[in-house]
């Protein structure tokens, strides 16, 4: 019995060795996907990506003392820049976390997801809460609102690097503002690179860029873009590299916190 232990224990452990292995497969696999399909292909990665992670049964846990709060940079931020009124557009929604926050400070929210799960989940939660959110199911890239509609727009959670592509997300950047008032606020959060690199995605990057020089390859591909779990991500490299982005769609940077990955922005 101690020999045939002693097997078992060595299966496991190689099986446990070889699950690792393929995950770490399937993670490589993921981050060359950028490289290859278009920014629209990638979106609906994204859209399939939380269609999965919604499941027909799904609720707001609004018994949940944290549901409704802001996290510490975005309280901080709110109260920075005086959002305590008007109207604000909270984009990428989901179950409604920051809109019920902002609703709580004295905001009129509007609510925008693609996913009708959740947004369903999201309004019957508004209904127990007695909060007039207003959740409309719609695509991020092309916003149903009319000019001016709101005073201040929150992409958290960073969904800013979820829009597949720099030029992009440079033009939701723009037809954001035509929603936004004059002096609106938009504020974004985006996701940074970790440094140091882990050899993986050193490897994974090398891989991808020869990639994107193929004949019929993703040529709007940048380093940092990668697809964890089917969800794309850009990770920006450098401050430089996200100041940079932001300036050339003509707004003015009123604050960007690069070790906490946010920025609030407006017209210029």
């Amino acid at each position: 019995m101690p020999l045939f232990g002693l097997l078992i224990q060595l299966a496991a452990h190689i099986l446990e060795r070889t699950g690792g292995l393929v995950q770490r497969l399937a993670l490589l696999l993921h981050g060359l996907l950028p490289a290859l399909l278009t920014p629209d292909e990638l979106a609906r990665l994204t859209q399939r990506h939380y269609q999965r992670s919604y499941s027909s049964t799904v609720t707001a846990p609004v018994d949940e003392p944290h549901f409704c709060e802001l996290e510490p940079w975005e309280r901080e931020v709110a109260d920075r820049h005086s959002l305590a009124h008007g109207r604000l557009l909270a984009l990428g929604a989901g179950l409604g976390r920051e809109a019920f926050a902002m609703a709580r400070r004295g905001l009129s929210v509007v609510g925008i997801d693609t996913d009708a799960t959740a947004l369903a989940a999201a309004a019957y939660a508004a209904r127990i809460l007695g909060h007039s959110i207003q959740f409309v199911r719609a695509d991020l890239r092309a916003l149903p609102f009319r000019p001016t509609s709101f005073d201040a727009a929150l992409l958290a959670s960073a969904m800013y690097s979820a829009i597949p592509g720099k030029a992009q997300r440079q033009m939701w950047l723009h037809d954001l503002f035509r929603v936004l008032a004059p002096e609106g606020l938009a504020v974004l959060s985006f996701l940074t690179e970790q440094k140091p690199q882990a050899r993986m995605t050193r490897l994974r990057e090398a891989l991808a860029r020869r990639l994107a020089r193929l004949p019929g390859a993703n040529p709007a591909y940048q380093p940092g873009d990668t697809c964890p779990h089917g969800h794309f991500l850009h990770a920006f490299q450098t401050e430089q590299e996200v100041r940079q982005e932001l300036e050339e769609t003509g707004v003015l940077i009123r604050e960007l916190d690069w070790k906490r990955g946010f920025a609030v922005v407006a017209k210029k």
